[in-house]
């Protein structure tokens, strides 16, 4: 490691160590429901009543494509009840019917996302089904929606007797943030032929809607250099950030793209002296106690810097 690379928020001694329709109408949401009532079945027993329901769906999920009103009408029993996630019912093929064409033939285009749950076979003429659903209109705009869905076998046929809708538990930035949790505690770098050691220190922000951290770069014993970093949700991007400060003045801000136990972060930055500088960071989780960074790309007022090639940080034992 370079001691002076301390210069820039985005040297190795910082920042790039560690640098993720309520619109669609009523119908939508209830189409979608159906499709998912037998599409994706996951069963471990591919039973025939199962497998019966699955082929069903998917044929249901053509005619939604179709905005075929009869065709989706007839996957229901003529006693059929349907309840949305905002409480509102339908009772008998006839009204579930009309909902249909009031909504889906103003919803032409959207497409339908299957999350199975779990599907059990409640009786040789019966099957319970339950998970989530997506709808993503032609906007592209979405809504989504848990259920429960009861298929009976009629004439030889599966129909969908029973329907409820539920809304999706509302994600927070703390349920955003949790593929990081693992960070949580304190971590050290070390280079005892430069006698320099990196400790950060990880832990959720009080109400747990952001992760912070500090860090403290010591060389033979003495602080040389102290920063923070801030990571969180941003609404808006879909994508989590950070925010970093260093003790004397520069700071960057950086963009997280995850790929499996790895982590790109794309950081902006301003040295205290007012350099641009950019870098793209890896992080590479190898264990709960152990992860490897590695910094590529990297300019200062846009010329090329060094690369930074692979670094091994633990965790600190009894954290």
């Amino acid at each position: 490691m370079d001691a002076g690379a301390a210069e820039s928020p985005l040297s190795p001694l910082f920042s790039t160590l560690f640098d993720a329709m309520k619109t669609v109408a009523l119908i939508v949401s209830s189409a979608v429901v159906l499709t998912c009532a037998g599409l994706g079945q996951t069963s471990a027993e591919n039973s025939p009543e199962k497998t019966a329901v699955v082929a069903n769906d998917r044929a249901f999920e053509a005619a939604y494509a179709k905005a075929d009103v009869k065709a989706l009408t007839d996957f229901f029993t003529e006693d059929a009840e349907y309840t949305t996630e905002e409480g509102r019912s339908f009772s008998g093929k006839a009204e579930i019917e009309a909902a249909f064409r009031s909504g889906l033939l103003a919803n032409r285009g959207a497409k339908l996302a299957i999350n199975v749950g779990s599907v059990r076979v409640l009786g040789p003429e019966s099957v319970l089904e339950k998970g989530s659903t997506t709808v993503t209109a032609k906007n592209g705009s979405t809504d989504g929606s848990l259920y429960t869905a009861i298929h009976v076998k009629k004439d030889g046929k599966w129909k969908i007797n029973q329907l409820i809708e539920s809304p999706l538990p509302a994600v927070t930035p703390h349920d955003r943030l949790e593929e990081l949790s693992w960070l949580i505690g304190e971590w050290e770098e070390a280079d005892k032929a430069d006698d320099l050691t990196i400790r950060s220190q990880y832990t959720w922000a009080r109400g747990g809607n952001f992760l912070t951290r500090s860090i403290t770069v010591k060389k033979a014993g003495d602080v040389t250099l102290e920063g923070w970093q801030i990571i969180g949700w941003d609404p808006n991007d879909e994508q989590l950030r950070s925010w970093t400060f260093d003790g004397e003045g520069g700071f960057s801000e950086g963009r997280f793209t995850r790929d499996g136990d790895r982590w790109l972060l794309r950081e902006t930055g301003v040295t205290p002296e007012g350099s641009r500088t950019s870098a793209d960071s890896t992080i590479a989780k190898l264990s709960g106690d152990r992860f490897t960074w590695e910094s590529n790309n990297r300019t200062l007022d846009g010329d090329p810097q060094p690369s930074i090639g692979h670094i091994e940080i633990n965790r600190v034992k009894g954290n």
